[in-house]
């Protein structure tokens, strides 16, 4: 006859093997979270005939960076920060980098810590990409006198711009282009979309990820969603943009992003594309709403 106390020893057996597989998941998307892709760019705004200055800026704690600077007439300038494991000419951001000069406007593309050619090992889980996004504005106030920014974030570089929008008094307008809002969140659906682990075990595994973040890398992501909510302190207007389908990060990212947008804000929903590719599908109706958008923030 089995006693209690081997139930009781089986049971807290059980429990804690729970435990172990729990901690053990969260560490092990935490890890891959935190890593990035590289892509060193292949081609240079050259390719689209514009002249550009090739420049590097350091953070403050001291990683080098990469960007490309393209004068215009006017030094109102648009900094483009791109996504997870991509580069500041990957994809269609070169042929986007043209259209937005052809505005009038002059344009700064760089290259996140552990992308493209910039150094760093880690991503930042766009919370240090704060550093990032502040040494690029300071650099272009103090080699290249520029007055006046918008900030255009694409998916993980959207994130990092909405969640910074007090980082500067030059910043005077932000685009965010198919951002999250809740990153662990965001993790916990990748492991249910990739692996065998049903959605609800799934979602289960979202504390473990915020705790794993925080004790191995320093990282509060409540600290990325308060610094969201803060856009609705942000004194213009911002752009969200993002496609109905996109299947990466789910639209009701966006929407709660809208929750907080500042009074007179632009939400554009584009409902036949996937995920960031509302420019590629779009291209007429989204160069127009820049246009006017960039126009109404230099104003």
């Amino acid at each position: 006859m089995i006693s209690k106390k081997h139930i009781y020893f089986f049971v807290g057996g059980i429990l804690v093997l729970i435990f172990v597989i729990y901690l053990l998941l969260s560490i092990y998307i935490t890890n891959l979270a935190i890593k990035a892709t590289r892509k060193i760019p292949e081609t240079n705004p050259s390719s689209v005939q514009l002249s550009y200055l090739e420049e590097e800026f350091y953070t403050e704690d001291q990683i080098k960076l990469s960007g490309w600077f393209i004068e215009n007439e006017s030094l109102n300038t648009i900094i483009m920060i791109h996504g997870v494991d991509s580069n500041k000419s990957d994809g269609y951001m070169l042929d986007l980098i043209k259209d937005i000069y052809d505005m009038g406007y002059s344009v700064f593309a760089f290259d996140l810590r552990a992308h493209g050619d910039s150094e760093g090992k880690d991503l930042g889980l766009a919370y240090v990409e704060r550093k990032d996004l502040n040494a690029a504005i300071k650099h272009l106030k103090n080699i290249h006198n520029v007055e006046q920014v918008v900030l255009y974030g694409i998916s993980y570089g959207g994130t990092i711009a909405v969640s910074n929008s007090d980082l500067d008094q030059s910043i005077e307008g932000i685009v965010v282009d198919s951002a999250f809002y809740d990153l662990p969140e965001l993790l916990a659906s990748e492991v249910s979309n990739r692996t065998f682990i049903p959605e609800f075990l799934a979602k289960l595994l979202k504390f473990g990820i915020i705790r794993s973040i925080d004790i191995f890398y320093g990282i509060s992501t409540n600290n990325i969603i308060s610094g969201i909510q803060s856009v609705t302190n942000f004194d213009s207007p911002i752009m969200i943009i993002h496609c109905l389908a996109d299947e990466r990060i789910p639209i009701s990212h966006s929407d709660r992003i809208s929750q907080y947008s500042p009074m007179d804000s632009y939400y554009i929903i584009y409902d036949n594309c996937e995920h960031a590719k509302g420019y590629e599908e779009n291209t007429v109706d989204f160069i127009r709403n820049l246009n006017e958008y960039f126009a109404e923030s230099f104003n």
